[in-house]
């Protein structure tokens, strides 16, 4: 049976489906040696190649898709980077850090940069990325901030809930006290809109407030366990996969069943080659 080539891709983490069609209408992409273009189907036989490079034998193999959760440190890249002016290898990158993927790649639906940290999503199915990416702006979110505030007893229903952040209206749900000592504290901020971290540091800073850290520790449904230490990964049970792909709405790629063996031949029972005794 044919299939989307640009769903197909993305289905084996080789890109999210609109980097995938971006890249066909450059030229990148290629089906039987020709320019693909988006809408073109993949039948059992063609060839792929995606910047002159065979990517045929990745997407002939069924890859269960892989969602996990990763616990990001500030200041680590997501990608691997060059080695410095002192030749010296920078840090291990987010990518370095996670299980290798048979057929695919990690797909972040959180974008994050390499300040950042805290709690990051990844997918091994570019069409789950895309879906949870394209549902950012009703995707709840938390972060915790850590702030200087004045003065111990500082009054946190001071901090207004609305802050004006390049050139829009940003309303956050809830800011709550999250722990700290001193002038040094820690605030809780809830979003029912994800992807609005910068905001959070503009919302305190508005009221003449020093941020230090803003840290994420929930996308949607998922809270940054507790337990899960900065640079390690969780991966989700198949139920919990099951329940992602069914909240946006996609169907979970099954495998494809396996061909039955063919019918072995009935072997004629062997000549019973054992003396009979003469008759006498």
């Amino acid at each position: 049976m044919s299939e989307r080539l640009h769903k197909l891709l993305a289905q084996h983490g080789l890109g999210s489906r609109r980097e995938i069609e971006k890249w066909m209408l450059e030229g990148r992409v290629r089906l039987n040696n020709q320019p693909a273009q988006p809408g073109d189907r993949y039948n059992a036989g063609d060839r792929v190649s995606i910047d002159g490079k065979d990517v045929t034998s990745r997407i002939q193999v069924f890859a269960a898709p892989k969602v996990i959760l990763y616990h990001k440190p500030q200041g680590q890249p997501i990608t691997p980077t060059a080695e410095d002016e002192s030749g010296e290898v920078a840090e291990k990158s987010v990518m370095e850090s996670l299980p290798s993927l048979r057929g695919s790649r990690w797909l972040v639906v959180n974008t994050m940069q390499a300040g950042d940290s805290g709690l990051m999503l990844l997918t091994s199915d570019g069409r789950l990325a895309d879906a949870l990416r394209r549902r950012a702006e009703t995707t709840p979110a938390a972060y915790v901030a850590r702030v200087l505030v004045p003065f111990p007893e500082y009054d946190v229903d001071s901090i207004p809930k609305v802050v004006q952040y390049d050139d829009e209206t940003i309303e956050f749900e809830n800011i709550e006290p999250a722990g700290g000592e001193g002038t040094n504290r820690w605030f809780r901020v809830e979003s029912h809109r994800a992807h609005r971290r910068a905001a959070v540091r503009a919302l305190f800073e508005s009221r003449g407030l020093k941020v230090s850290r803003v840290i994420q520790v929930m996308f949607g449904e998922f809270e940054l366990p507790r337990d899960l230490p900065r640079g390690k990964h969780r991966e989700l049970s198949e139920s919990e996969v099951a329940d992602l792909y069914a909240s946006v709405e996609l169907t979970l790629p099954i495998p494809p069943p396996k061909p039955e063996a063919p019918a072995r031949p009935r072997r004629r029972p062997a000549p019973d080659r054992r003396k009979k005794p003469k008759r006498r």
